[in-house]
């Protein structure tokens, strides 16, 4: 069985940190983080990686408008 989900772009899914270090960005396919959620990438630190996510999702939510 195919999971629908994971064929959205991650660029159109709000992103999220990693729970663990921080320093890692997933692409949240829910409502809540999951295990599950496609591993984007990881930053060099947790601020930047805390950074990338918030201007990606300001991002996104502002193209809803």
């Amino acid at each position: 069985m195919v999971n629908r989900k994971r064929l959205l772009k991650p660029e159109r899914l709000r992103w999220r940190t990693g729970r663990k270090v921080g320093r890692t960005i997933y692409a949240q396919l829910g409502d809540v983080p999951d295990d599950h959620d496609p591993l984007i990438g990881m930053l060099d630190t947790a601020a930047l990686a805390a950074a990338a996510v918030r201007a990606h999702n300001t991002e996104l939510d502002g193209a809803d408008r």
